[in-house]
């Protein structure tokens, strides 16, 4: 009888430190300043948001070259594709270089 009111005291003793320990946690928890974590992440939306908005233009650029590249294989010289696609020449032969490296 003894041992197992002992036992139960033991147990008793190892969970109150047990609940102690995540009472510490969850306290810890709860000081977080939530104020600055919305505002980091209303923050990171925002740039989400502009770097979304930052991608159909290299897209754009992407289709450009493509054109540029396409039209030459047509047989059109740099200085017709820069006057169709209203560019400067230079650009157009850059393109056109750049695909001859790689």
């Amino acid at each position: 009888m003894e041992f197992f009111l002992i036992l139960l005291l033991i147990i008793d003793i190892i969970m109150i430190g047990i609940f102690f320990f995540f009472y510490v946690r969850l306290k810890r928890f709860l000081e977080l300043p939530w104020e600055e974590v919305r505002e980091s992440i209303e923050r990171a939306k925002e740039l989400v948001e502009r770097l979304e908005k930052l991608k159909p233009a290299s897209e754009t650029k992407m289709d450009l070259k493509r054109e540029i590249r396409l039209l030459a294989k047509k047989g059109l010289t740099p200085k017709e594709i820069a006057k169709k696609l209203e560019l400067s020449e230079a650009e157009v032969e850059l393109v056109l270089a750049s695909k001859k490296k790689f």
